[in-house]
């Protein structure tokens, strides 16, 4: 196919820099820097292309143009001279008139209508996708539809072609439109195909499938191809060949590589030796794992073993050989807080750079909403350059980000190894902007989600679609869990069938420690034997009598002990704490929970590592106590001599009794048999309906399933202890099982019946919300969203209240000094209790507008309160919560916030 001269398509602008407006880069220029960033990626990076192509029965350079074409022409919606009178000014320049109609349509939109109403009838007139031309033009169209729409929806969300093709484009841009598709058709579709392109269900459905992969290389060759400082503006009309070869090819192999998106060179898996401290002795799961005879193509494992039984190096190890075997080319780990995340990324930090050859750079990267907060990661971010010669020195050189990944967290998903929350991942299945973006960051790594049993029902079913996403697309993951009920289980192998389009198998029930496998060949169900150092036994006590309790406590201080009580609610912990603490001094005594500023939080972690920490002396853990809320379940490697527990769920019982003699090497821990004590209600047969809130009038909303707690009470008084891994599928199903819930005494189904019904009601939602792989890149939703407020969540909404100082001056943060003074005085709490500020003049009005730029966010989606300070360090100030009604606001560093009906 010979190229015309396509004179008219260098008469509109592309880019141009907003200083002058009239210094610019013409929009056939851009299209081509960003249809050669894309033929770089994919022909750079094998597991990209992979996942496009390893389904489709076209030759793989047939596949490389198409793609290369669709990219070319993304923003040819530009062409319409509503976009072009953005600038009047440039437009008069190029094209002698300016246009006065009003830009009412994205030119994303009119991309999609121009291509409909002219590029695709002169496609397919002219055979330039090669397809066979008697094969019903319509047919073709819901081939090609999907693809269109990826290239089209660049801008992160899929849009459709609504407008008049003549109201939105001139006769002169029509022309144009023409012009440039017709020349982007002979720089790269120009070779005859050896076979036509025939209309079949298998091929529509496939390259459906692919269409979100085609949209997320779509967003990210746009975003590397619009860097001004390699591809400088150009104005000077040369021939688009010319253009191609001299500019946009050499420019796109050179931004590619600053952008750090390509993958490290994978080194040979050396052994799960190199996970493990000097001397240790792999466990029995991890041997297995190191040993297991891999399917080859995708596959899901899951892992369950106990705490400390090693699952992190096993499932690194197993992601190290899948990527050997080329599968994947990195790792996600998602996890369930933000705190667990930052301490994973520290775990990684040390061990990550094994998965790669000596000499690369891979790129590691924190992936959470607060992540600018850890000092680890802003030390870890590189400069803008190539990221094989990036060497950082000191403590940086232990992980590394190159600048451009690490500059947005839609980009999270890119980088060679990922530690973040599990909601980074879920947002790749939401109708969220630049969803794709994450989607295709994923397909190329192997997922790993650790506490798989931690998620409610609503991120259970969200996580059901990406591992059918995951498996849809070729690509592994590993799922962890130390409590995870039988159901749950079958859940995930379905989901994930479900991806490989194959049926899913019925799972035998089995015991922990168990690896199931699913592949195409089908599920293995793999019984391990239990590591001797991970058995554990610990005496289960319960009381109904909070005097026990302190007792039981005081005791352990006498002793010369540590000892932690675990609260359900804020309230009922800083309630003890004050009680305690008056009793036996601050000195004894510490407060841990979610509701201080991000700055004092950090503080008060670091101090309840160094009591209760695994380096922590017999003079620091000496006469020590911790009273906390579930922020200790999950987050922090420590362990006390004794603890307390008010009553939840058993998988959470189970979580807080493996803070219990955790690091069993101490002196005087051999041949004891610790102690949790459960503060609960006698679980007597003939409960009230308030069996549970009369001990806790606080905690109800917290655990709302009152018959789970019950059936966990009656099985514990029962047993009389923990024994694991033994106990854990007992344990589990005696609670969760359906056997097990029905035994529930009828007052306390009201509140199962309840929750229940939430529950249904979640999921429903979760079904709803989920993109779904079938549908490919298509507006099924109506409006996508910003994921500016993570919508992976439900419950009670929370706002992020940022604390401000009253001085003479003016608000100054709560946390003293540095750049980041205003994030460290942060905290989050939920909107019923504060919605709003309350500002006592026009004059604090107006000091908060004045600090609003400085706030995290621009004070986007916060609310700012200013304290007064008191003598004690204390602070007071005022709010509205969510019935508007005003509160008072109380900060204490030692204590936390406090919110009370009423004014000061």
């Amino acid at each position: 196919m010979s190229s015309p001269a396509p004179d008219g398509i260098y008469r509109y602008w592309g880019k141009y820099n907003t200083d002058d407006g009239l210094t610019w880069h013409l929009l056939a220029y851009h299209c081509l820097d960003v249809a050669a960033v894309g033929r770089e990626l994919i022909r750079r990076d094998p597991q990209v292309f992979q996942k496009i192509a390893g389904t489709i029965p076209l030759r793989d350079e047939q596949i490389c143009s198409l793609i290369t074409f669709f990219l070319a022409v993304h923003d040819i919606g530009k062409f319409s001279g509503r976009f072009q009178g953005i600038n009047p000014a440039l437009q008069s320049h190029l094209q002698g008139t300016a246009c006065r109609m009003p830009y009412s349509h994205h030119h994303t939109a009119m991309g999609m209508l121009a291509f409909m109403h002219e590029v695709w009838p002169l496609a397919l007139a002219e055979g330039w996708f090669g397809t066979d031309p008697g094969e019903d033009p319509y047919d073709l169209e819901d081939l090609f539809l999907p693809w269109i729409r990826a290239s089209a929806g660049h801008h992160g969300k899929p849009v459709t072609g609504n407008g008049t093709f003549s109201e939105l484009f001139g006769p002169m841009d029509r022309e144009a439109v023409c012009e440039f598709a017709r020349a982007c058709a002979g720089l790269f579709l120009s070779g005859p195909p050896e076979e036509s392109i025939r209309y079949s269900t298998e091929l529509h459905e496939t390259f459906t499938r692919v269409s979100w992969l085609i949209a997320g290389l779509t967003v990210l060759s746009d975003w590397i191809g619009s860097d001004a400082g390699i591809f400088r503006y150009h104005q000077d009309t040369i021939p688009l060949s010319e253009y191609w070869q001299r500019c946009a090819v050499p420019g796109a192999k050179a931004t590619v590589d600053a952008a750090g998106v390509l993958p490290s060179v994978i080194a040979p898996f050396p052994g799960m030796a190199s996970l493990l401290p000097e001397n240790a002795v792999p466990t029995p799961l991890q041997e297995t794992v190191a040993g297991y005879e891999l399917a080859g193509g995708p596959s899901l494992f899951i892992i369950e073993d106990v705490t400390g039984s090693g699952k992190t190096e096993a499932a690194l190890a197993m992601a190290h050989r899948l990527m050997e075997g080329g599968s994947a080319e990195g790792i996600f780990m998602g996890l369930p807080t933000m705190a667990t995340a930052n301490g994973m990324y520290r775990r990684f930090g040390e061990k990550y750079r094994q998965l790669y050859r000596d000499g690369e750079h891979p790129s590691l990267l924190l992936a959470h909403s607060a992540r600018e907060l850890s000092s680890l990661w802003r030390q870890s971010i590189g400069p803008k350059i190539d990221k094989k010669t990036f060497s950082p020195d000191g403590e940086a050189g232990s992980a590394e980000c190159a600048a451009w990944l690490s500059d947005n967290r839609k980009k999270a998903l890119l980088a060679d190894v990922g530690v973040g929350t599990v909601d980074q991942a879920l947002m790749s299945v939401l109708p969220l902007h630049h969803q794709s973006l994450r989607l295709l960051g994923l397909a190329r790594h192997v997922l790993i989600v650790d506490e798989v049993h931690a998620y409610d029902e609503y991120m259970n079913t969200l996580l059901e679609r990406l591992l059918q996403f995951h498996a849809a697309f070729g690509s592994s993951a590993i799922l962890l869990s130390a409590t995870l009920p039988g159901r749950l289980r079958e859940r995930f192998v379905a989901a994930y069938c479900s991806g490989l389009r194959i049926p899913a198998p019925p799972i035998r029930e089995a015991d922990p420690p168990l690896v199931t496998v699913v592949s195409t060949g089908g599920v293995d169900e793999k019984a391990l034997q239990a590591n001797a150092l991970s058995r554990r036994t610990v005496a289960a006590e319960l009381t109904d009598n909070e005097a026990d309790v302190e007792s039981y406590l005081e005791h352990a201080l006498q002793e010369g002990r540590c000892a932690c009580w675990i609260r359900n609610t804020v309230t009922d912990a800083i309630e003890t704490y004050q009680r305690l603490a008056g009793r036996w001094g601050d000195e004894h005594v510490k407060l841990f929970h979610a509701r201080f500023t991000v700055g004092d939080r950090q503080r008060i972690e670091d101090d309840v590592l160094r009591w209760f920490g695994k380096r922590s002396t017999d003079a620091d853990r000496r006469g020590k106590i911790l009273i906390a809320t579930q922020v200790v379940e999950q987050s922090l490697d420590i362990d006390f001599d004794a603890m307390v527990t008010d009553l939840a769920p058993i998988d959470l019982i189970i979580q807080r009794a493996g803070r219990l003699h955790r690091h069993r090497e101490r002196r005087g821990r051999t041949d004891v048999i610790p102690v949790l004590l459960i503060l609960s209600p006698t679980p007597v047969k003939a409960p009230g309906r308030d069996w549970f809130t009369s001990v806790f009038p606080r905690g109800g909303r917290v655990y709302e399933k009152h018959g789970q707690l019950w059936l966990t009470a009656r099985l514990l008084a029962a047993r009389g202890r923990i024994v694991m891994p033994e106990d854990a599928r007992l344990l589990i199903e005696g609670v969760f099982g359906e056997t097990a819930q029905a035994s529930v005494p009828d007052a306390l189904k009201y509140w199962e019946i309840q929750a229940d019904g939430k529950d249904r009601g979640h999921a429903a939602l979760a079904q709803i919300n989920a993109l779904r792989p079938e549908a490919g890149y298509a507006d099924l939703h109506g409006q996508w969203e910003d994921d500016s407020r993570t919508p992976t969540r439900l419950g009670e909404p929370s706002i992020t209240v940022v604390l401000a100082r009253r001085e003479r001056d003016g608000f100054r943060p709560w946390s003293d000094g540095g750049e980041d003074a205003w994030a460290r005085s942060q905290v989050s709490v939920r909107e019923s209790l504060i919605a709003g500020p309350v500002y006592s003049s026009p004059a604090d009005e107006s000091e908060a507008e004045r600090v609003k730029p400085f706030l995290p966010g621009r004070g986007k989606g916060s609310v700012l309160i200013p304290l007064t300070l008191a003598a004690d360090g204390s602070g007071e100030g005022r709010a509205r919560n969510g019935k508007e009604n005003e509160v008072t606001v109380t900060y204490d560093p030692r204590i936390g916030l406090q919110i009370r009906e009423g004014r000061l």
